[in-house]
C-alpha cells in the first residue's frame, strides 16, 4: 500500500501536516502559537516523532515552534491530539474533524457554569485563554425612555458591593477601575466610580443589582427589562481549566474539572538563581493558566497551584533546573467499545504521567558487509505565494539586520542567545 506524506502551512502560525493511504486522507494541524511547549505530546508519541524545541529560548522571544514534529515518522493517530492540553492540535479524517470524545481516550476536564450564574463580568475579566465571553443583550443606552430634568441621588453600599460590574455595562453611569489580574490577587477591579451628571435616576441599576447595594432616588421608567440583560457563555476549546472563573466567582456558580492531578516543587536550595527580571521565562511561558508571578515576600518567582494543571512548560522553561512538575493522574474517558491499538493509547498516558519518552526498538547490525540499494529521495519544492512570501521577508529582517552587527553575530556563533535576541529586538524596535 503506498503512502503519501506531506507537510504545508495553513497560516503563519499553523502547520498542517497530512498523510494518503488508500482511500484514506488523515490531516494534523499544529497551531504552534498556542502551544506553550509542555512536552505531553512528546512523552505521548508511540513513534517518537514530535521533539521538544528550547522552550526558555522561545519563552523569551526566539521566533520557532516549541514542538517539531517529524511528519515522515508521525502515525498519524491522534493521540498528540487528544492528549495536549489546550488544544493546540486539530485532528481531520477525510475532511471530517475528529472530536476527542471519538478517540480511544479522550482527557476528562470541564468548566462548569450552574443555572445560579448571575451573568456578572468577573470570570470573563479574569480568563486567561479568553474562553469565557459574556454577550450583552441591551443596555441603558439603548433605551429610549429616560426621565427628564428629575433630580435624585445615588446611593452605593460599598460593603454590599462585590464588583460584579454588571451595573458597568449596563449603564454609563457608572466605571470600574480595572486593574491587573495576578495569581496571588485575581480579583480584576479595585474601585467603582459613579458620574451623576449622566444620571436620569431610572432606577434600573438598582433593579439589575443582584447584591441590592444601589438605591436610587428618582422614578422607575415604565420600560420592561428581558429575563437576561447579558449572558455568560463558555469556550471549552479554548478554556485551559486553570480554575480562576471559580476562584473570583462569588455565587459559587463556575465549577471547573482539571484534566491531571500532580505538585509544584522548586528546588528551594538553589533558588538564589533565580532571576524574574532578566528571565521570568515559567511566567511568560505559563500563558494559558497564570500560576507563576514574582513574590513581593520572596524577591523571585513563586506560584498558586490552585490554577495549575500540571503541563510542565515552566519546568521546561527553567534554565537553572528549579522547577520540578510531579504528574500523579491524567483523568482520562474511553470509548465503551474495544477499540484497536488500546495498549498503544494507555502505555501513552502512562509515560505523559511518569514523563518519559517511548523506548526506541533494538537494532542489530550484521557482521558482514552488504552492499545496500540507495533510493535517493525525490524533494518538490512547492510555490509559495508572494503574500505569504513577503510575510516571512519581513520576520527574518531583524534577524537579517542583527546578523550585520560582529557583536551580536558572534553571540549567535556562541550560543549566547540572549544577548542575539537583544540584537533582534533592538532590530525591530528600529
Amino acid at each position: 500500500m503506498e503512502v503519501q506524506r506531506d507537510v504545508e502551512m495553513v497560516d503563519e502560525t499553523k502547520f498542517k501536516y497530512i498523510q494518503k493511504a488508500k482511500d484514506e486522507v488523515r490531516e494534523l494541524v499544529y497551531d504552534y502559537k498556542w502551544c506553550n511547549g509542555c512536552g505531553i505530546c512528546v512523552y505521548a508519541c508511540p513513534v517518537n516523532a514530535i521533539e521538544l524545541g528550547p522552550i526558555h529560548d522561545i519563552a523569551l522571544g526566539l521566533e520557532m515552534p516549541p514542538v517539531v514534529i517529524d511528519h515522515l515518522k508521525c502515525a498519524y493517530c491522534g493521540i498528540c491530539y487528544s492528549y495536549c492540553p489546550f488544544n493546540a492540535y486539530e485532528f481531520y479524517i477525510n475532511g471530517k474533524k475528529i472530536s476527542k470524545d471519538e478517540l480511544p481516550l479522550s482527557p476528562v476536564c470541564y468548566t462548569y457554569k450552574y443555572e445560579n450564574c448571575k451573568e456578572c463580568t468577573l470570570c470573563y475579566k479574569v480568563c486567561p485563554t479568553n474562553a469565557i465571553t459574556r454577550h450583552v443583550y441591551i443596555t441603558r443606552q439603548q433605551i429610549e425612555e429616560k426621565n427628564e430634568g428629575l433630580e435624585g441621588k445615588i446611593y452605593l453600599d460599598r460593603e454590599k458591593c462585590n464588583f460584579c460590574g454588571i451595573c458597568v455595562e449596563f449603564c454609563e453611569v457608572f466605571k470600574l477601575v480595572e486593574k491587573e489580574v495576578k495569581p496571588d490577587d485575581i480579583m480584576p477591579y479595585e474601585e467603582i466610580l459613579i458620574d451623576e451628571t449622566k444620571c436620569d435616576y431610572c432606577k434600573l441599576c438598582e433593579e439589575i443589582c443582584p447584591e441590592e447595594a444601589l438605591k436610587i432616588e428618582g422614578k422607575r421608567i415604565d420600560f420592561k427589562l428581558p429575563e437576561k440583560i447579558a449572558e455568560i457563555e463558555i469556550n471549552q476549546e479554548l478554556c485551559s481549566h486553570c480554575g480562576y472563573c471559580e476562584k473570583v466567582c462569588p455565587y459559587d456558580a463556575a465549577k471547573t474539572l482539571k484534566p491531571m492531578d500532580g505538585e509544584l516543587r522548586l528546588f528551594e536550595a538553589r533558588m538564589f538563581r533565580c532571576d524574574p527580571v532578566g528571565c521570568a521565562a515559567c511566567i511568560i511561558v505559563c500563558k494559558h493558566n497564570r500560576v507563576w508571578y514574582v513574590s513581593k515576600d520572596k524577591g523571585r518567582v513563586h506560584f498558586n497551584p490552585e490554577f495549575c494543571i500540571y503541563c510542565g512548560a515552566c519546568e521546561n522553561s527553567c534554565p537553572y533546573d528549579l522547577i520540578e512538575v510531579v504528574r500523579y493522574n491524567y483523568y482520562t474517558k474511553e470509548l465503551a467499545t474495544n477499540f484497536p491499538w488500546r495498549e498503544a493509547w494507555e502505555d501513552a498516558l502512562k509515560r505523559v504521567i511518569d514523563k518519559e519518552r517511548v523506548k526506541e526498538p533494538y537494532r542489530r547490525f550484521l557482521k558482514e558487509e552488504r552492499e545496500l540499494e540507495t533510493v535517493e529521495e525525490k524533494i518538490e519544492f512547492k510555490e509559495i505565494d508572494e503574500e505569504t512570501k513577503k510575510a516571512l521577508e519581513e520576520k527574518l529582517k531583524p534577524i537579517e539586520q542583527a546578523l550585520k552587527r560582529a557583536g551580536y553575530r558572534r553571540a549567535f556563533e556562541t550560543g549566547k542567545l540572549e544577548l542575539f535576541l537583544k540584537g533582534v529586538k533592538h532590530a525591530k524596535e528600529a
